[in-house]
């Protein structure tokens, strides 16, 4: 995939850029870039654009660097991009195949995100991997049922999965979830890592709840008030704060169950990592969508089209920062937290790569 990829940005780079706008979007991504040194011209020397194409291609090979590459394009589509406007010949052709891979675009950020959660085929717990907490169960029930499942796994049965559907994150879900993890882990000699593990389960949840919470406070409470977080978003959490320390979630779970607003947590297991993601039908605010990759990418946000004050942390998500820690003791990626921003849904969550997991689990043991 990354031959077509490579092949088709090179054709929009070509029909799209002259010589200089290459050159400008090279340093736009890295400042170091030079167009004149890595292509062997002099200075005084004009170069073809389809060298200069050539050549950006060759400094940035990776298909993250393209897609950013054609994110800046999008970003500055229509707009003086150095010595003219910038029209994207084949725009919708190349985003197209992008999708093919997995690639999600965000039309308001104008930025691409991967998504690597996908559920495998494979599943051992076929009896139960699809739980359904939105309505009263047995947790004892179902604890007992894996706990005969699980003793009867070995070491090798490592493709699994379990799906949970919940209104929010409460005691018996927690103790059920916990104890499905240690019973689990146990058998792939990863007990130790249940206590963080399970942190990180229960921030994504608690933070999956707050923000169906917030969408349900300004649909209910803050617009009898005028009040509107695209419009004043500091008032808005001011209120949604008031709210909770008032009543808890005793209202707003009322109002989830009305609407119907679940989230859904998946726990996947595989041969080579474990992963959990959270699902969560809603659509965010730009403003916090921003202060989200803030705090997991802030790579991907230019200085110029974000602000540096962030004065409402709320918004960003409590408890996202905690979980980066723990991830970082286990995980050689640079940004181990990720999300991915559908028109109609959101993704966050993580893979931990089990040779990782082990190898720090061992030297954090020793």
């Amino acid at each position: 995939m990354i031959r077509r990829i490579k092949k088709l940005f090179y054709e929009v780079l070509v029909n799209s850029l002259t010589t200089q706008q290459v050159k400008y979007l090279g340093e736009f991504l890295d400042t170091t870039f030079d167009l004149y040194h890595l292509s062997g011209f002099s200075y005084t020397q004009p170069i073809p654009r389809q060298t200069a194409a050539e050549t950006l291609l060759i400094r940035f090979p990776e298909e993250d660097d393209i897609v950013r590459l054609f994110s800046i394009m999008l970003m500055h589509e229509g707009e003086r991009f150095y010595s003219r406007d910038l029209a994207i010949w084949g725009r919708d052709r190349f985003i197209k195949l992008l999708k093919l891979n997995k690639w999600v675009y965000d039309p308001v950020l104008k930025q691409f995100f991967r998504d690597p959660f996908y559920e495998h085929e494979i599943n051992f717990l076929k009896k139960i991997q699809l739980i359904d907490l939105r309505t009263d169960v047995n947790i004892k029930k179902i604890i007992s049922e894996i706990s005969v499942i699980s003793s009867k796994m070995s070491i090798r049965d490592l493709e699994w999965r379990i799906v949970l559907r919940l209104y929010d994150l409460d005691p018996g879900t927690g103790e059920l979830i916990r104890k499905i993890m240690e019973l689990l882990l146990a058998r792939q000699e990863l007990q130790n890592f249940t206590g963080e593990l399970f942190f990180c389960f229960k921030e994504l949840g608690i933070n999956a709840s707050k923000a169906n919470y917030k969408i349900l406070f300004q649909k209910y409470i803050a617009a009898k008030q005028g009040i509107t977080p695209e419009e004043d978003y500091p008032k808005f959490l001011e209120l949604f704060r008031h709210e909770i320390e008032e009543n808890g979630n005793k209202n707003l779970l009322k109002l989830a169950k009305k609407d119907g607003r679940f989230y859904t947590i998946t726990f996947q297991s595989t041969i080579e990592s474990i992963e959990i993601w959270v699902t969560n039908t809603q659509n965010i605010t730009i403003v916090e969508k921003k202060q989200i990759l803030k705090k997991l990418a802030p790579d991907r946000l230019n200085e110029d089209n974000f602000f540096n004050n962030d004065d409402n942390p709320e918004g960003a998500g409590l408890g996202l920062t905690m979980i980066i820690n723990v991830l970082e003791k286990y995980s050689s990626d640079k940004n181990p937290l990720k999300v991915v921003f559908y028109p109609d849904f959101i993704k966050i969550g993580f893979e931990l790569k089990r040779t990782e997991i082990k190898q720090n689990l061992s030297e954090a043991g020793s």
